[in-house]
């Protein structure tokens, strides 16, 4: 629901619009893989620290990635390279140090008043997002949020609705693996990997 309601309340994404997902190698961000292609997404760009999660999210419906293991500088290089073709909206699971070094990235390379809306979803990567005004004073990105108090209930329990319906035409996938039930303390102890675990009887 995080993604569908960013993209369709928030954003007012439009088919055919080339969206960027920060942080996509989680569940919610790989989901938002999914559901950008669905709803139409020219090109869908995904970042992320985990290099086998990134590269699988290419069948998932990932056109590029952008590995997170980088500096700050190397990292807001790698961004400008994306921006510099248009980018029109990005899903942020993560703020922090690499918002910070998208943002710059695109204040830096997006086309004079090219209108990026930037959707701020999760905080994975730290509370804060430290920005500077010539960021914003230099480009036409709009900043805004999604979540509960930024869509009003009626609209988050229809994205929902929509989100389900969605599921099986859309085929969103998140990798899972199976355990008995009475597994699940070693399950809990061992719960590194990045599949989700599903606790069978």
């Amino acid at each position: 629901m995080s993604s569908w309601a960013a993209l369709k309340e928030r954003a007012r994404f439009i088919a055919g619009e080339t969206v960027l997902i920060n942080g996509a190698t989680g569940a919610s961000g790989s989901l938002a893989v999914q559901i950008a292609k669905h709803l139409g997404a020219a090109k869908v760009i995904a970042t992320g620290r985990h290099r086998p999660t990134l590269d699988a999210l290419k069948a998932l419906g990932a056109d590029s990635v952008i590995s997170l293991e980088q500096d700050e500088r190397a990292l807001s290089d790698a961004f400008e390279a994306h921006f510099r073709g248009g980018v029109d909206v990005v899903l942020d699971y993560l703020c922090g140090r690499s918002a910070r070094a998208l943002l710059v990235g695109a204040a830096r390379a997006l086309p004079d008043a090219y209108p990026l809306r930037f959707v701020q979803i999760g905080s994975i990567g730290g509370d804060a997002l430290e920005l500077p005004g010539a960021a914003l004073r230099a480009s036409a990105i709009t900043l805004m949020g999604s979540g509960i108090g930024s869509v009003p209930l009626t609209r988050l329990l229809q994205s929902v609705k929509e989100v389900l319906h969605a599921a099986i035409p859309a085929r969103l996938q998140i990798a899972t693996h199976t355990a008995p039930l009475a597994d699940i303390a070693s399950q809990l102890a061992n719960a590194e990997g990045r599949a989700r675990t599903v606790l069978m009887t």
